[in-house]
């Protein structure tokens, strides 16, 4: 059982979910009955896939073997409830004909937050920058088709962000974590990304994209936390003046405790990774 402080506390953060509420709950549920800690809030870096019934799967990019409603009706219903706040942003496999209407960000049931296309939102006193959707290059200097054309549109169109969303994210100081889907260019050693192709996401030649690079570079977050390759991969930069950014990236919630890491916040703000065995 972990010790803590008066004033200290702990948060969680999770992969891909891709609508399987139900074992997000329990995996953390479990850990927290293994290290005797109560979380405060939990983080989840997109394909969250909050999917209310049949007619949101219409509105979500993934081949049709994909397209599974889940267990969130559940919560959404109130048959079910979350134990912590859940802040999610949005990946590239969501419902967004439902997510779409809240661009800014939304509570969409009791404990369960959508954090926008870009937010910076203070959560017991962490600012958390995130950034909803991957990068497309021939996408990214478009505009986004407002909600209501997305039955007339295809459903990528939504999945990306543009520019407006970096240059808005930029404007945002002194962050905490930053909360990705897609994951930061140079951070995964080219030796390894063969092996995270052979099972995952086919990326080609490089896995993450250079502006959710600059994102950390400009914003000098203290973690960042991103999904999208489902792969538990860690690394860190240090910057010029010394200060080392972690990154984490989670696996997806079909891998288990790959898909979890768990922080604690000591009373001066500082971000620990919790070590378990």
């Amino acid at each position: 059982m972990l010790q803590s402080t008066t004033n200290d506390f702990y948060f969680a953060a999770v992969g891909d979910v891709h609508g399987q509420m139900q074992n997000m709950v329990k995996l953390l549920s479990k850990w927290e009955s293994r290290l005797g800690i109560k979380l405060a809030f939990v983080l989840q870096v997109g394909d969250f896939e909050p999917h209310r019934h049949e007619a949101d799967l219409s509105t979500m990019s993934a081949p049709t073997k994909y397209k599974k409603l889940g267990d969130f009706p559940d919560y959404y219903s109130e048959k079910k409830f979350f134990p912590w706040p859940i802040y999610f942003i949005g990946g590239n496999h969501e419902p967004y004909g439902f997510l779409e209407q809240f661009p800014k960000g939304q509570k969409i049931i009791n404990n369960c937050y959508y954090l926008g296309r870009v937010s910076s939102n203070i959560i017991k006193g962490l600012n958390v920058v995130g950034l909803s959707g991957i990068y497309q290059k021939d996408k990214f200097h478009s505009l986004r088709p407002h909600f209501l054309e997305i039955y007339t549109k295809s459903n990528k169109e939504y999945i990306y962000f543009n520019e407006d969303d970096i240059a808005q994210a930029i404007d945002y100081k002194n962050a905490d974590i930053l909360l990705l889907h897609d994951c930061p260019s140079e951070i995964v050693n080219p030796s390894i990304i063969a092996e995270i192709i052979g099972f995952s996401i086919k990326y080609g030649d490089e896995i993450g994209n250079e502006f959710a690079r600059m994102l950390v570079d400009l914003l000098l977050p203290k973690v960042v936390l991103c999904g999208h390759i489902h792969y538990k991969h860690y690394t860190h930069i240090v910057t010029s003046d010394n200060r080392k950014i972690e990154i984490y990236c989670l696996a997806d919630i079909n891998k288990g405790d790959a898909a979890i890491e768990l922080f604690r916040v000591t009373p001066d703000g500082e971000i620990q990774k919790v070590l378990v065995d």
